[in-house]
């Protein structure tokens, strides 16, 4: 009997296609008014593209905020952006912050595949269906994108798109690199740093792991993990922790000093991995990043003869609620 049962790898093998298809789903929609805020309000697979979304308009002089919570900010108001995601479109804790920020008078649009959500909502973006929350991210990050685009919000460069959809087409050097990681990484628990900047990232490294190999790992970021967290390292071994750097070129001098630094530090005690970031634009630098780790988690999950697909703890979780 197969491990991948319900074809995980195909899914994977389709992304650049999903996000090139996902650059379509928001043509006509747009935002009125004045928007002085945005949130994302999701869970799990369904909040990670607002996690990226921050990331990417990090730039922006619109501040982004991420609600993994049953109501939104204090400050939501009618100048607010709420995008709520929910693929399944029943996830209670984005229902509930739906009710609230509609309480708030906030420009809301939901993302979702269909249900309570899709009956709720004015202003929807139908994205399709049959997939893990987590596997729909293309999905759940360009849409919002396109919306902010088609109200003026953002501008998107046709390079920048172009460069991503080449590096997430390099498919056999993904897979080989992302083979070799988890062979690497099998046996031990990975702990991913990156820089705050790409934060978000190495969060989806650690929940793609978590959730496809059904095996633990961690994240944390520089400058911060230099303050508390590296004093640890004298208490890893090597046969049961490994570090992932991702070094992204764009990362500041000093977080670069700082990471070779602490590669010396940790290298007396556990192997260290380093994942060089590709790609000029934020946008190659975010999506080929984590197409390295999705694959990654695949290739783990088959070196553990786990199913990357069910997520049966989760299920059971939510029935007992």
């Amino acid at each position: 009997m197969p491990i991948d049962q319900s074809n995980m790898l195909g899914v994977l093998d389709d992304f650049p296609k999903q996000c090139k298809d996902a650059l379509s789903l928001p043509k006509g929609i747009t935002v009125k008014g004045e928007v002085t805020s945005i949130v994302v309000c999701g869970m799990g697979g369904s909040a990670i593209g607002g996690d990226l979304l921050k990331l990417y308009l990090s730039s922006s002089k619109i501040p982004v905020f991420v609600s993994r919570d049953y109501k939104v900010p204090e400050f939501v108001d009618e100048y607010t952006l709420v995008f709520t995601v929910s693929y399944s479109g029943n996830t209670e804790e984005t229902l509930s912050s739906f009710h609230d920020a509609k309480k708030k008078n906030a420009k809301i649009i939901a993302l979702t595949t269909g249900g309570e959500l899709s009956k709720l909502a004015g202003k929807i973006i139908k994205v399709p269906a049959g997939l893990q929350p987590r596997a729909a991210i293309g999905y759940l990050f360009f849409p919002m994108v396109g919306v902010l685009y088609n109200s003026n919000m953002v501008d998107i460069k046709n390079d920048d798109l172009n460069e991503m959809l080449t590096l997430l087409n390099d498919k056999e050097n993904l897979k080989t690199q992302a083979q070799e990681l988890a062979k690497k990484i099998q046996g031990k628990t990975p702990i991913i740093y990156s820089s705050e900047l790409l934060k978000p990232v190495a969060y989806r490294w650690q929940t793609q792991i978590n959730e496809n190999a059904k095996y633990p790992a961690f994240h944390s970021a520089f400058p911060e993990m230099n303050h508390n967290e590296i004093n640890s390292v004298s208490a890893m071994d090597r046969n049961r922790f490994t570090a992932i750097l991702l070094k992204d070129p764009n990362d500041h001098p000093r977080i670069k000093k700082r990471m070779e630094i602490c590669k010396q530090v940790m290298e007396r005690k556990i192997d260290v991995n380093e994942v060089e970031v590709k790609g000029s634009s934020l946008l190659a630098r975010m999506f080929s990043t984590i197409y390295l780790g999705d694959y990654t988690s695949y290739y783990l999950a088959m070196r553990e003869r786990v199913d990357p697909t069910p997520v049966q703890v989760i299920e059971w979780l939510k029935k007992q609620l």
